[in-house]
């Protein structure tokens, strides 16, 4: 059971950063240069999907950098090969209120992103800390609506991508691409 008292100072801080001021500007992909993806380290499979959306959105001339958050006693039997990619320990790399260490994340929040994709859904803390903490022009999540998500979830992202079940992390990059192709200043 997460110790509630972690639990309030993590509301606190969220709502503190809740409080910051957005301004979201959309961009049309072929304007957007800067991408920055929040995920949880999951199995194999769900890494090569993101990994080979990642080379095709660098081989059309996009910087991609991505943080993750490794869950403690999660085994990792792959090798993370994107030389852009943060990933946070759960161990090492939090304090005791579940905050990732400045340390551990400044390579990830001093850039400016075009565009924040969390593949999470904002189903945790550290994924609703990170997009509240990064300075992008635009937040994107996708929603699983069979799970009910709660509206403070819904309001941190400037655009959401709905569906039922799981990400399908292809299908959702396509959405994303799609909707955004279809901007026009």
């Amino acid at each position: 059971m997460a110790n509630p008292f972690k639990r309030i100072k993590q509301k606190y801080l969220l709502k503190n950063l809740r409080s910051r001021k957005h301004l979201k500007e959309i961009k049309n992909m072929d304007q957007v240069r800067t991408i920055g993806i929040v995920f949880h380290l999951g199995d194999e499979l769900s890494w090569k999907y993101l990994y080979a959306i990642v080379m095709e959105l660098e081989h059309s001339n996009r910087r991609v950098h991505m943080i993750c958050d490794q869950v403690n006693g999660q085994e990792m039997t792959y090798i993370i090969t994107h030389s852009q990619t943060t990933i946070c320990h759960e161990k090492e790399d939090f304090d005791m209120w579940g905050v990732p260490h400045d340390s551990s994340t400044e390579n990830f929040l001093t850039r400016k992103y075009d565009v924040l994709i969390d593949v999470t859904g904002g189903d945790s803390f550290f994924s609703q800390y990170m997009v509240l903490k990064a300075d992008a022009d635009l937040n994107i999540t996708y929603i699983d609506d069979s799970d009910k998500p709660s509206e403070n979830v819904m309001d941190m992202y400037d655009m959401t991508i709905h569906g039922n079940g799981p990400i399908d992390l292809p299908a959702f990059f396509e959405n994303v691409c799609n909707y955004l192709q279809m901007v026009r200043k």
